[in-house]
């Protein structure tokens, strides 16, 4: 037989020998897929038995967000000071693990459970035409990304986000004056890089719906539509060791808004 016919048949059979790798590799995970789809179908079915009014398109696909964990490092804190004030900083330890960074422009202060506060010079911080945009781009020198969620008399409330997805619990109060920045105060910000904690799962998709039905007749309140269904992340911090970012949904019916933990299915009530 000719070299030639003969690579093209074992070129054939390397082919076809890849494809049927391929479908025994990849049978299971459609397989899983499907169940994972029925099991989320089944799930929308049963909370409109029992009355709770829910349009598939809101119901997230997946729990798409891991836990992660934060650790806090002192030396990011500086640099993220000393970007924001545009200039080296001088550090001050002012005990309970509390920090102040400081120059000329004037000063931040962190504290271990990420509580975040500042007093800026007068008029050295300025916002330009659009304050809302203005925050949010000295907010990103600071190593922050987030969105003004409100705003009420020269005081804009900045939310923290990580990866484009909310961190509910890492909002500030920022001041401003005569179109500039002046004060940080009142909330918390995280300083740093999250890593996945592979200590801790999700609950699936189908779960997280049944435990958010359970939790809320469990709070002995009565809802009958699911309005709104956000994903996002809460942090919580301990004296010592890193803090937890903790996936969940904040959902909005037609009766309040609900919190729900993506690890623990845990609900409670949010304002």
């Amino acid at each position: 037989m000719p070299w030639t016919k003969l690579k093209n048949i074992i070129l054939i059979i390397l082919v076809i020998t890849n494809l049927a790798l391929l479908g025994l590799v990849a049978g299971p995970a459609v397989r899983n897929r499907r169940v994972v789809s029925r099991a989320r179908a089944d799930a929308i079915l049963l909370l409109r038995s029992r009355g709770v009014q829910v349009e598939e398109n809101i119901v997230p696909e997946t729990v798409a967000l891991p836990p992660r964990t934060v650790e806090r490092d002192l030396t990011v804190e500086e640099r993220a000071a000393a970007a924001l004030l545009d200039g080296p900083v001088s550090v001050e330890a002012r005990g309970g693990e509390v920090y102040r960074y400081f120059n000329e422009n004037g000063y931040l202060q962190f504290h271990s459970d990420g509580t975040l506060s500042a007093q800026l010079k007068e008029g050295r911080f300025p916002l330009g035409e659009d304050a809302a945009a203005g925050c949010a781009a000295l907010m990103e020198k600071l190593g922050v990304r987030g969105s003004i969620v409100e705003e009420t008399n020269g005081e804009l409330i900045f939310r923290q986000e990580w990866e484009g997805w909310p961190l509910f619990t890492q909002q500030v109060t920022l001041v401003c004056r005569d179109g500039c920045l002046s004060a940080i105060v009142t909330g918390r910000q995280l300083v740093g890089r999250p890593q996945e904690d592979s200590s801790r799962t999700t609950i699936s998709v189908a779960t997280a719906l049944i435990d958010f039905l359970n939790g809320v007749n469990a709070l002995g309140d009565v809802c009958s539509r699911i309005d709104a269904i956000e994903p996002g992340y809460v942090a919580v911090f301990t004296l010592s060791g890193p803090a937890s970012l903790t996936p969940v949904w904040r959902v909005t019916t037609d009766t309040g808004f609900y919190q729900l933990d993506a690890v623990t299915g845990a609900v409670s009530r949010v304002s």
